[in-house]
């Protein structure tokens, strides 16, 4: 399961990654038609392998016993990405923004988007680190176990 957890987490951090990827290449578009279809990719990744890919490492992390800040780390990134689709939703709803007509406030509050997103940047990365040094690191036996394989001591009586 540890080496599972790497592997979901170097996922979530090339997901994240590739965030920025996608969100430059959608910026850089000609025509607002080209935008909307090279944002496709931006939405799509945020909102399925980045957001479910941090779910499961949150799980997998727990079952592999890989400590509460590993799986905290992990819930974070999946929270977070809920955090980005909701800046759009409450702060058109408070702004009076839509897709076709934004206020400046509407402006400033989708600014936060980019900012919890480098967030998300860092958390994956520390996620990836922990899940690496979880991986590398043997897991310890149960106390059974270690205790069974130990040699008897010689009794004196």
């Amino acid at each position: 399961m540890r080496k599972a957890l790497l592997v979901l987490s170097a996922i979530v951090l090339l997901s994240a990654l590739a965030q920025l990827l996608f969100a430059g290449y959608f910026h850089f578009q000609n025509t607002i038609e080209a935008q909307r279809e090279a944002g496709v990719y931006h939405v799509m990744n945020g909102q399925y392998v980045l957001r479910y890919g941090a779910l499961l490492a949150a799980i997998v992390a727990a079952i592999a016993r890989a400590g509460s800040r590993t799986i905290w780390l992990a819930a974070g990134i999946f929270l977070l990405s809920w955090v980005q689709l909701f800046i759009f939703i409450i702060g058109g709803m408070l702004t009076g923004s839509s897709e076709d007509f934004i206020t400046p406030a509407g402006s400033w509050v989708a600014a936060i988007h980019p900012l919890t997103g480098v967030l998300i940047i860092f958390m994956s990365y520390w996620l990836f680190r922990r899940a690496r040094a979880v991986a590398l690191n043997p897991q310890p036996l149960p106390p059974k176990a270690a205790s069974s394989d130990a040699p008897a001591s010689p009794s004196t009586a």
